[in-house]
């Protein structure tokens, strides 16, 4: 019970300052979870691409194997072109790990990504590629099976208005929110060839809303523009030119034929093809060859594949590069980091904060503890002392004429009066030293203190035939008042307890002051520097109160010192550590 009343408690401490300390650890968590993300979303990501380009290779060859059986394409080059155009786009991450708020990333997000795909003959002309083209469906009745699909390559017909389209539709691929979706109202066709010009376009300039989750919930036309594209002396020979109705008729649930309705613009910039096939196509090549932007992971696959395409042994030649690090992803980064961030953060908070509360209460039972030690201590001063009054009285007027027994008695009560008066005054001293006050911090030189301090006892130290040394040197910032109470508690006590003609060793420098004393027993240690707490029968006489080493600890804690007891082989070590 005495242990747990007086055992000392750490350093008083305010609950944003024990925050500031618990917030060191999410900290480095954080960075280091910050810095094995960096790692694992590069991964992931180009893991996943490598699998849809793999799975786009195995389509690409099925098709130029089997062509265009149903005849929607017309032929095989128009239906590989097709798979081609559609395989432009890829996930590099996974939806379920994006956070709900931010849309997982596709390689053409962002300029830098890249998924090139070409048929290339053995003479390294270029078949088919997915090299950006409008693709439409034209319908001449409800019977899908009627369907064909019509494409127009701008590099082809090289008309500059329809060229502007497209290249605007590309650059609002790269925006966050928004797009162009077309109405063809009229167009050149070549049903034989499955070839379109559009001649009138109605472009709507749309803005998408997402919901929490990143899913698009519905776009919203916020612009609209009727352009007519100049054909100019342009060749339409097999071409025929048609009107179409864009939508149903405004008095009818039924569709008005022929129309062609517009799919989209799908492919990569012609300049990206060439400049892949320039860099990275192998007439002789087989297989994979790889390229990393990024550490531990490859990110950038190039694959030749032999294929026979109309006939024709050709080489189905890819190039996947992602570009990792695009807005959303960067958004998910740092999505995951802060969230990661918070969490730890809440978690210290509710931790400081629980021991925050447990620390108010200790500090209110310390306070009363000490309040009623206090209050005990100057109440008990008083009687001791009309106690010690009256003994002393007794003794005068029994001096001459008093048994031996009746002054041994006398001088007991006087011994005793003494040893508790002694308690109190140094509970007292141990109170005043551990209440909270502004220190006045100084230069201290340590060894200059522990001299001082030593020549009280040299007198008894001579009689007793006891050795003391002072040894080394250094300087400490500390309050001088409580510093010379903890040493000087330390000396004693190593004067009090050493052995007749033994030794006592203070050593001082800046890191430490360190007294060592020869004992006639080893002493248990534990709970030595609580109060009242005294070593072995030789400390549980009436000379010894169990205060010096709990008012030394006391004192150097209050300069954010700490006191550190041992004892082994007889030699009881007694250290105060500055830093």
């Amino acid at each position: 019970m005495k242990n747990k009343l007086f055992r000392h408690k750490p350093k008083r401490t305010t609950f944003w300052k024990m925050f500031a300390k618990a917030m060191i650890l999410p900290v480095i968590l954080t960075l280091m979870f910050a810095a094995l993300l960096n790692y694992f979303i590069p991964f992931l990501s180009c893991e996943q691409a490598q699998k849809q380009q793999n799975a786009l290779i195995a389509k690409l060859a099925q098709s130029a194997q089997f062509g265009d059986k149903a005849g929607k394409f017309g032929n095989i080059r128009n239906a590989v072109s097709m798979q081609m155009a559609l395989g432009t786009n890829y996930d590099t991450l996974y939806p379920e790990l994006t956070l709900p708020f931010i849309p997982h990333n596709s390689s053409l997000s962002d300029k830098d990504g890249l998924a090139v795909s070409a048929v290339i003959d053995s003479e390294g002309n270029v078949i088919c590629s997915n090299a950006v083209k409008m693709f439409c469906v034209y319908k001449t009745d409800d019977d899908p099976s009627h369907n064909k699909w019509l494409s127009c390559d701008p590099n082809e017909v090289n008309i500059p208005d329809f060229t502007q389209l497209v290249n605007d539709k590309l650059e609002k691929r790269y925006s966050d929110r928004y797009d162009y979706s077309y109405d063809i109202t009229s167009a050149y066709v070549d049903l034989e060839r499955h070839k379109m010009i559009p001649c009138s376009v109605r472009i709507r300039t749309e803005e998408w809303d997402e919901a929490f989750d990143g899913s698009i919930v519905e776009f919203n036309v916020i612009g609209t523009e009727d352009i007519t594209i100049d054909v100019g002396a342009l060749d339409l020979d097999g071409y025929e030119f048609v009107e179409f109705a864009a939508d149903k008729s405004e008095n009818s649930d039924k569709y008005v034929y022929p129309m062609c309705t517009f799919e989209n613009i799908w492919g990569v910039e012609k300049e990206k093809v060439d400049k892949a096939v320039a860099e990275h196509f192998m007439p002789e090549g087989a297989g994979y060859n790889y390229v990393s932007d990024y550490d531990l992971v490859i990110n950038e696959s190039i694959n030749h594949t032999d294929v026979l395409f109309d006939g024709e042994r050709c080489t189905l030649f890819t190039d996947f590069k992602v570009d990792v690090w695009t807005k959303p992803v960067l958004k998910m980064y740092f999505g995951f980091v802060i969230c990661f961030f918070l969490l730890l953060t809440l978690i210290a908070f509710l931790i400081c904060w629980r021991k925050n509360v447990k620390n108010k209460a200790q500090y209110a039972f310390e306070d009363y503890q000490r309040a009623l030690t206090n209050n005990l201590a100057h109440d008990l001063k008083t009687p001791l002392a009309v106690i010690g009054g009256y003994a002393e009285n007794l003794i005068e007027m029994r001096k001459e004429g008093g048994g031996e027994k009746e002054l041994r008695y006398l001088a007991s009560i006087m011994d005793n009066v003494a040893y508790t008066d002694s308690i109190i005054a140094k509970t007292l001293r141990l109170s005043e030293t551990e209440q909270t006050k502004e220190l006045n911090k100084v230069k201290v030189d340590i060894k200059a203190l522990a001299e001082k301090l030593a020549d009280k006892y040299k007198a008894a130290l001579e009689e007793r035939g006891i050795e003391l040394t002072v040894t080394g040197g250094g300087e400490a910032a500390a309050d001088e008042d409580t510093l010379t109470s903890a040493a000087e508690n330390l000396i004693s006590n190593a004067v009090k307890y050493t052995r007749d003609d033994g030794t006592i060793k203070i050593t001082a420098d800046k890191k430490r002051l360190t007294v060592v004393n020869d004992v006639a027993e080893d002493v248990d240690t534990k709970d030595l520097t609580m109060p009242f707490v005294k070593g072995d029968k030789a400390r549980s006489d009436k000379s010894s109160s169990g205060l010096g080493l709990a008012i030394a600890s006391a004192a150097a804690e209050r300069n954010g010192f700490r006191l550190k007891v041992s004892c082994r082989d007889k030699r009881f070590t007694a250290e105060i550590i500055f830093r």
